[in-house]
């Protein structure tokens, strides 16, 4: 199968990161899990199913060589958990007994495991809230914050909860950043992320994902009674409304609607009938924040970093994005070259649609999924939306909505 891919001529820089079908097992983690004191919580999702990446390109496939690679290990934080560590290092703000617990459990695990972890995840969703100059103040205290705890020596916090700093690290945070304390490295660190591509990029995909929940929510509203007819009507509708009006195949929003329109989606999509147009809207967007979050890990692990495979975990306490499952596990990951962006394949839990669907008819939407996908690539179809199109077609799913809210 894959030898038929690398084959091609113009798949020469292909790569392929196999989680379903990959004999390895991952360095650190087997499930998601959580550290938990009373009601307050941190977890760990693990969207990898256990697994390493196996790695396919022509190189391996075609040509038989054998590739060499190295692990890097990263956690992505969520905005809650940079705020709790910031309280927790700084003393600044409160912090209840229960979050100071789960907090060292989570920083004696990371300290242990001597592992990354990054604030990038809040980085954009504070940017995207701020102005310049708000951001620069606002994050750079909590950068500082996670410079500290870079820094901090592992053992002694591990055996004593003592934070000590390491010479070698303030050191090399005080020349990469051009200051002469963490204060001013975190400031410097939020400055120069002030014009971030990166960042301005996640924003705008959350953006695009927002307009894919409206969507959702304006057809499940317009048709909601739950049977295989509507299900398989509404996801159709929901797919040509992506190809068509914002010309990409979201994975986890076109995984998301079918789970959404059979009533499985649980609370991610958390929009009623009855609810206030600004509470479904604050609802929708803190939703395509989630999906953001979901999606970094696939962001990191990607060919250009090779032979550094990145594997990356999301930390929350979000009790909606610890309780997804197996929703949006990752089966594989397909680059078409070395710069092209993810085309990730996801996990479905067919078993649980056997009550609305029947094997047949899913099988069905998932081939012809796969098949458009393909089609799409081959076609090279896809395109960003312009900010300008995208803008006036939020703006009437928006009034649309407002219709239909109490």
């Amino acid at each position: 199968m894959y030898s038929n891919i690398f084959d091609h001529p113009e798949m020469k820089d292909a790569h392929i990161f196999e989680l379903s079908n990959s004999p390895y097992k991952a360095q650190f983690y087997d499930s998601s899990f959580h550290f938990e004191s009373n009601n307050k919580k941190i977890g760990i999702v693990d969207q990898f199913q256990g697994k390493r990446p196996a790695v396919l390109n022509r190189e391996f496939v075609v040509d038989r060589k054998e590739l060499q690679f190295y692990i890097v290990h990263t956690l992505i934080l969520d905005s809650h958990i940079v705020d709790g560590l910031h309280r927790f290092i700084s003393g600044k703000g409160k912090l209840d007994i229960d979050s100071r617990v789960v907090t060292k459990d989570f920083l004696k695990h990371v300290s242990k495991l001597n592992c990354d972890y990054s604030p990038m995840f809040y980085l954009a969703e504070n940017m995207a809230k701020s102005s310049k100059d708000q951001f620069v103040k606002t994050s750079s205290e909590k950068l500082a914050s996670i410079l500290r705890l870079h820094c901090m020596e592992e053992s002694s916090f591990v055996e004593n909860e003592e934070i000590k700093y390491k010479k070698d690290a303030l050191d090399h945070y005080y020349d990469l950043y051009g200051a002469s304390n963490l204060d001013g490295c975190g400031a410097n660190w939020a400055k120069s992320l002030v014009d971030s591509q990166e960042l301005k990029y996640y924003i705008d995909l959350t953006r695009v994902s927002y307009a894919c929940l409206l969507k959702m929510v304006l057809i499940h509203f317009m048709n909601p009674t739950i049977n295989e007819k509507n299900i398989l009507y509404k996801n159709k509708e929901f797919e040509t409304f992506l190809t068509s009006e914002l010309n990409i195949l979201m994975a986890r929003e076109v995984n998301l609607a079918l789970y959404y329109f059979s009533n499985f989606a649980g609370k991610f999509v958390n929009v009623q009938p009855n609810m206030s147009f600004a509470k479904a809207v604050k609802n929708l967007k803190a939703t395509a924040w989630d999906l953001l979050l979901l999606r970094l890990p696939e962001f990191l692990l990607t060919p250009s970093n090779l032979p550094e495979i990145n594997t990356a975990y999301i930390v929350s306490s979000e009790e909606k994005l610890l309780s997804v499952g197996n929703m949006f596990n990752l089966e594989s990951i397909f680059y078409s070259d070395l710069k092209s962006k993810a085309l990730p394949k996801l996990s479905f839990n067919a078993e649980i649609f056997e009550s609305v669907i029947s094997k047949d008819k899913l099988d069905a939407v998932f081939r012809d999924r796969e098949q458009l996908s393909l089609s799409r690539l081959q076609e090279n179809l896809a395109a960003p939306i312009s900010d300008s199109k995208l803008n006036w077609l939020i703006e009437d799913l928006e009034n649309q909505l407002k219709y239909l809210c109490a």
